[in-house]
């Protein structure tokens, strides 16, 4: 018999997370929990990651001179070894951008390849909460 996997998992809407939803991804501050969110949940703790890459890829594409439209087509007509993941398309990118759809590691991967500053974020200790640090070992 398959097990079945509980309602909800991690498959979710990231902006449902945050208490200002238009917020997500067009502010440098980090989002507040939504009511009724804890903040060490999870799946708040994603979308207060994907609010901050969204906002460095924004900031990035605007620093280049371009819209995300241009930014996605360039890319992708690009086809070099630097060029988005399959299915990364202009829609795509801004559902991620306003919350609506869930980053996946193959955008965070991309994304940081040109950007510093996603790079900083992944790698900055200060976007990871005490919880997650408290179980390492010396």
């Amino acid at each position: 018999m398959v097990k079945q996997a509980a309602p909800g998992g991690f498959k979710f809407e990231p902006r449902e997370f945050v208490a200002v939803r238009r917020e997500f991804g067009r502010s440098s501050s980090p989002v507040r929990s939504a009511p009724g969110i804890q903040e060490t949940d999870p799946r708040f703790l994603a979308a207060q990651l994907q609010h901050a890459v969204a906002n460095a890829v924004r900031e990035g594409v605007l620093a280049l001179g371009l819209s995300l439209e241009d930014f996605v087509t360039r890319e992708n007509a690009a086809e070099s070894e630097n060029s988005f993941p399959p299915g990364l398309t202009y829609d795509r990118l801004v559902r991620i951008q306003r919350g609506e759809t869930l980053m996946q590691l193959a955008d965070l991967v991309s994304w940081a390849r040109r950007f510093d500053t996603v790079r900083a974020i992944l790698t900055d200790e200060r976007n990871w909460p005490a919880g997650c640090r408290e179980q390492e070992q010396p």
